[in-house]
């Protein structure tokens, strides 16, 4: 066993730690894209905990949102799994699978798009869980409590939305159900609050500047214009056209819905690196969801889901200032 392999290990204690307990059996879903020293990592990890863990590997899925293999779909179902851990190249949150597994009452873990280098000492897997956790729930409070939305960056975001009557989350890497009496999970590397705007309520501009699903660290931006809740125009270059093009292969129009979710970073520990696992959860950032928004407790079903993610937003609610320039109000 090298000495990566064993650092690795030691930091997967900890989202292990947070969402199971000895005893119980783990499905690990991971493909062929994906470091095996992940996966390796995770079984050893499970095992030194009194886990049973059992690993699955597909090819990687063509795009985010995607169902895993059926065979793999079945086994997370099993009655006899308490935990299924997405480790894989592609977003699976947002599946029709995970729709499935929240009305299962399944428990899930987020590790999509993980490298190595995300769990390095000092990174966001090392980040005070329980600090963050804190600082989210007091923003969740002011989204569930609050009506209108607003997020602003000079960049050139201007974007309204209604959230009355959708609740704020805080997502922490510790479990969460997602609806009142279903399954749930949570993420690793994580870190953010966040609430699913009312469908068809969204206008005006959203500018991402850091990074987005399907085409990782931004080398322009991406500009979205949004009328009556949906993308009605992207601009921008190279990225912007895959973006463009992965919507209209999908020939879905509830895929334009935007925004399907509206996010505020909250993990210090955080170095952008162009991988949406651990950018969108970097402190002070925002990320806005495009598509799907069933697993959150929206109405809209959607194919896809993507996100991107806006470095320095200005964030209101009701008038109330969450955030501006890279810095969280509320934790000052």
């Amino acid at each position: 066993m090298t000495q990566q392999l064993i650092e690795i290990a030691k930091v997967l204690h900890t989202p292990l730690r947070l969402n199971s307990k000895a005893g119980e059996k783990i499905l690990i879903m991971t493909d062929t894209q994906m470091d095996p020293l992940l996966w390796q990592g995770l079984t050893i990890a499970a095992n030194s905990l009194g886990m049973h863990p059992v690993v699955t590997i597909m090819p990687a899925r063509d795009r985010h949102a995607a169902d895993p293999d059926p065979a793999i779909i079945a086994a997370s179902l099993d009655p006899s799994i308490d935990l299924v851990i997405y480790l894989t190249s592609t977003a699976m949150a947002h599946a029709p699978f995970n729709e499935a597994m929240v009305e299962a009452g399944k428990k899930f873990l987020l590790m999509e798009e993980l490298t190595p280098a995300m769990l390095a000492p000092n990174g966001p897997a090392w980040a005070d869980y329980g600090a963050i956790n804190k600082l989210g729930q007091k923003i969740a409070k002011v989204f569930t409590e609050g009506d209108s939305c607003t997020v602003k960056c000079p960049n050139g975001t201007h974007l309204t939305v209604s959230i009355k009557g959708r609740p704020g989350r805080s997502i922490a890497g510790i479990p969460l159900a997602l609806h009142p009496g279903k399954g749930g999970g949570a993420a690793f590397p994580d870190g953010e609050a966040h609430v699913c705007p009312v469908e068809e309520t969204g206008e005006g501009i959203v500018v991402f500047d850091l990074t987005a699903h399907s085409v990782g660290a931004l080398k322009e931006p991406i500009i979205l214009t949004v009328e009556k809740g949906y993308v009605r125009k992207i601009e921008g270059g190279h990225q912007a056209k895959i973006w463009s093009d992965i919507l209209k292969r999908m020939d879905d129009p509830l895929s334009y819905n935007c925004p399907a979710e509206v996010s505020i970073g909250l993990n210090p520990k955080v170095v952008p690196t162009g991988s949406m696992r651990t950018d969108k959860k970097m402190y002070g950032t925002s990320h806005i969801g495009v598509g799907d928004t069933v697993v959150l407790g929206g109405n809209c079903h959607a194919k896809l889901r993507l996100e991107g993610v806006i470095r320095h937003p200005e964030i209101s609610v009701d008038g109330q200032v969450l955030t501006r320039g890279g810095r969280i109000l509320l934790d000052e």
